[in-house]
């Protein structure tokens, strides 16, 4: 019979342990909206095998496959419970795997559902599920730190983890969980989008990815013949040549041919070359790095646009609905509950109204940045490239005469050393944009005193925020934090550095003060 084998589609991308791994490697934020645009994509995958009667039982990091276009999915579904099956053989494997395989063993579906959420604890926190351990406590303990952030864990999804590992109230069915999740991931404050996942995975991967590409396009490129039949009988079948008149002044001419043209071929790549090393204008690759990472921001920011603009509609529909509830009912009650409604749809309308007009400034300024930086490539592209200058003439040797050890220069020794040091330098805000004042706290009563929010933001190499985190708010959903973190993603910034390049880094805290009324 035949041998079985599994295919897959070529996807771009990496497992799911090595975004863990480069991301704890390099430092970037991974956001809650992250964590959970990975968990909906592995949780589809569950869902889909729960339907057809099967589990995968051995769910882990190494299980999931992220797309550089955001998207998740399982790759080791066909064989998990073989491999399984194995892990009796192989102590080390179900060692390292054992955070992932504490659910009850007699039940698939909880199995697989506690897996899930020992991988979302470790995405939350980069920190896998403790063995054998106190759960609970590691639940209430556990931090943001993926994001970076020393936040406790958001009570939903807290809430949504004990079903998961603790056994309490555990989800019966595939349907309720299926439910369950909706809820958290869109009854809250986040956005789990698979563009902004796909970003993240560009940002994270992009020379691995420009590494694939090269590569993908070497394949395509390579002759292939002699793995084809045709090219196993070239190589393999009885191939005699024999005497033909003509033969040898044919071959000796195909020869004189061949040289010419590689002669020729020579030529023109050594005409190319010295054309791109010396008359050509050399672009600074920082230069292109950048602009091609603003181009990316503005897509990002295009997409959030979007996304608003969605929003702003759906809440301008459902307040027409509400305005036609409100004249039909003749219940006082009703009436009431939707002028309440209505009021509430409101102030949503007028945060949608603020953050898409953010947006567009936002937008109008990458532009502008975008068209700056292409201006400036133009220009070096056209500007020509100057020869060396020629090397100083060396003295010759003159005898040498002592020198008085009065002179020897110490103090200049010590201030190269102290040159050659490293030297680090934090991000730093270079203009800050004033906060605008919500309207959320005024109309509920909370602008008679002064505010605080404290910040510190994530800065890229460009000097671009990429991530803002509160360090101490203001407690209660008045729009305070919201409002400081909208102006710090306005303000400009200078980046971090290390001897003098820049490199991503966080600044130190910022205060944003909100004035009370009069």
């Amino acid at each position: 019979g035949k041998a079985p084998h599994v295919a897959w589609d070529y996807v771009p991308g990496r497992s799911l342990a090595q975004l863990i791994d480069k991301a704890k490697q390099e430092q970037i934020p991974f956001g809650v909206d992250h964590a959970l645009t990975v968990i909906q994509g592995v949780a589809q995958g569950i869902v889909q095998m729960q339907a057809k009667g099967v589990s995968h039982g051995l769910l882990s990091p190494h299980s999931v496959w992220v797309s550089f276009e955001g998207a998740t999915q399982l790759v080791d579904a066909p064989y998990s419970a073989l491999t399984k099956s194995l892990l009796a053989k192989a102590p080390a494997a179900r060692q390292k795997l054992g955070a992932y395989l504490q659910g009850p063993e007699n039940d698939p579906l909880q199995q697989d559902l506690f897996a899930l959420g020992a991988v979302l604890f470790e995405l939350l926190t980069f920190e896998r599920l403790p063995v054998g351990g106190d759960l609970q406590g590691a639940l209430e303990q556990a931090t943001l730190k993926a994001a970076q952030e020393d936040a406790p864990l958001p009570a939903e999804i807290r809430a949504f983890l004990g079903r998961l590992l603790l056994g309490r109230q555990p989800f019966a069915t595939v349907e309720a969980f299926s439910a369950e999740l909706e809820r958290v991931l869109y009854d809250g404050e986040y956005s789990p989008t698979t563009f902004n996942m796909a970003f993240f995975m560009h940002t994270l991967f992009r020379e691995e990815n420009d590494r694939d590409a090269t590569a993908m396009k070497a394949e395509k490129a390579d002759n292939y013949l002699a793995y084809t039949a045709a090219g196993e009988t070239l190589r393999s079948g009885a191939t005699r040549v024999e005497h033909i008149d003509g033969h040898d002044e044919a071959q000796t001419s195909q020869k004189n041919s061949t040289l010419l043209i590689g002669g020729g071929l020579a030529a023109v790549v050594i005409l190319g070359l010295g054309y791109i090393f010396f008359g050509r204008a050399k672009v600074d690759p920082a230069m292109q790095k950048q602009l091609a990472e603003l181009q990316l921001l503005k897509v990002q920011i295009e997409q959030q646009k979007s996304d608003l603009d969605a929003k702003a509609k759906a809440e301008a529909d459902k307040t027409v609905q509400l305005q036609k509830q409100l004249t039909e009912t003749r219940s006082v009650e009703d009436k009431a509950r939707i002028q309440k409604q209505l009021e509430e749809a409101q102030e949503r309308k007028l945060e949608l109204e603020r953050q898409q007009k953010a947006a567009e400034q936002r937008l109008a300024e990458q532009r502008q940045n975008e068209l700056r930086l292409a201006e400036q490539k133009k220009a070096a592209e056209a500007k020509p490239t100057l020869p060396p200058p020629p090397a100083p003439e060396v003295p010759k040797p003159q005898p040498m005469q002592e020198a008085p050890k009065a002179t020897i220069p110490t103090p200049a020794i010590s201030q190269a050393a102290q040159a050659a040091a490293p030297v680090n330098e934090p991000a730093r805000m270079v203009s800050q944009a004033a906060p605008v004042f919500p309207l959320r706290a005024v109309q509920m009563g909370k602008a008679n005193e002064d505010r605080y929010v404290k910040l510190k933001i994530f800065v890229g190499e460009q000097g671009q925020p990429l991530k803002v985190s509160v360090v101490e708010g203001v407690s209660g959903a008045f729009g305070f934090d919201e409002a400081a973190i909208d102006a710090a993603n306005k303000s400009a910034y200078s980046p971090a550095t290390r001897d003098g390049k820049p490199i991503k880094g966080w600044t130190s805290e910022i205060v944003y003060k909100f004035q009370k009324r009069r």
